[in-house]
């Protein structure tokens, strides 16, 4: 038996099901574009919040740098609150208009979230034959030309 025929990919429905609908680009509201997402990294808690919860930004990387921002950025501020006095105000000080942007933006995304997401559903899918072939099929394709050298 080939191994061709041991390895065959899921029919295309199946992965389409796995995989959550990404909503088409023009769909996006203004906090996740990208003239507002890239300048409010400085904020602290709203740029992480946008890259965690966003369904155009869900890349290894760019989830694992929002996490560790967001990490990060809480045990700095709860260690900086603990001293007291100037330096809990002047971090109260720095994370406020940041806290403020990240309840603002949020309420805009629970509100508009639903119609957003329909547009992904209602969006047609792309045919068939113009899909990407699957990593697993890639690596079978790698292993059949490793065997004829």
């Amino acid at each position: 038996m080939s191994q061709e025929n041991r390895e065959t990919p899921p029919p295309p429905a199946v992965e389409a099901e796995a995989s959550p609908a990404v909503p088409p680009e023009e769909s996006r509201p203004w906090y996740y574009q990208f003239w507002f997402l890239y300048p409010m990294i400085p904020f602290w808690p709203l740029w992480s919040i946008l890259i965690i919860r966003s369904p155009w930004h869900n890349g290894l990387v760019m989830g694992a740098l929002a996490w560790a921002w967001l990490i990060v950025g809480g045990g700095l501020t709860y260690f900086r609150m603990q001293e007291g006095g100037t330096v809990a105000l002047s971090t109260l000080a720095w994370i406020a208009p940041g806290l403020l942007f990240t309840v603002i933006v949020q309420a805009h995304w629970i509100r508009n979230r639903r119609r957003i997401m329909e547009t992904a559903r209602a969006a047609p899918s792309p045919a068939a034959g113009t899909e990407a072939p699957s990593s697993r099929s890639r690596r079978a394709l790698r292993r059949r030309s490793r065997g004829r050298r």
